[in-house]
């Protein structure tokens, strides 16, 4: 019993502290992704806006409103890293998304539409591209 009620008078006498620091503290918040959109207009066979500048860290979405299915890839044997961007084909209504981690420069294509190609020109923290 003197257990229990010592186990009792050490939580009333606690919890208002806990509390008060829970309120007291800020929340820390959760970095937040800058997010760009790249559009693919339906019927006009290209990416809207075709160059991006962005930060690393930062990312993109390419959203498809054509009525046709249009794949992301880097283009072979351009750009900082020609592997970089590779999707399935974006189906109509959907989009994807990725997030750039190093600075350079990052041309694409539809690889199935050839005439589609944009570039994203990514600056590190300084402004500086790679």
């Amino acid at each position: 019993m003197k257990v229990v009620l010592m186990l009792g008078i050490m939580w009333i006498l606690t919890t208002p502290l806990l509390m008060a620091q829970e309120i007291t503290q800020p929340a820390t918040p959760e970095p937040v992704t800058k997010v760009h959109e790249v559009h693919i207009p339906k019927g006009a066979d290209k990416f809207e806006p075709p160059v991006l500048k962005i930060k690393t860290g930062e990312t993109v979405t390419w959203i498809n409103e054509d009525d046709r299915g249009h794949p992301i890839a880097s283009i072979p044997g351009q750009g900082t890293n020609d592997k970089e961007l590779f999707s399935a084909p974006i189906a109509p209504g959907k989009s994807w998304s990725h997030t750039f981690k190093k600075a350079g420069e990052y041309p694409y294509f539809c690889y199935i539409h050839y005439v589609m190609m944009g570039v994203v020109f990514v600056e590190d923290a300084q402004g500086q591209a790679q």
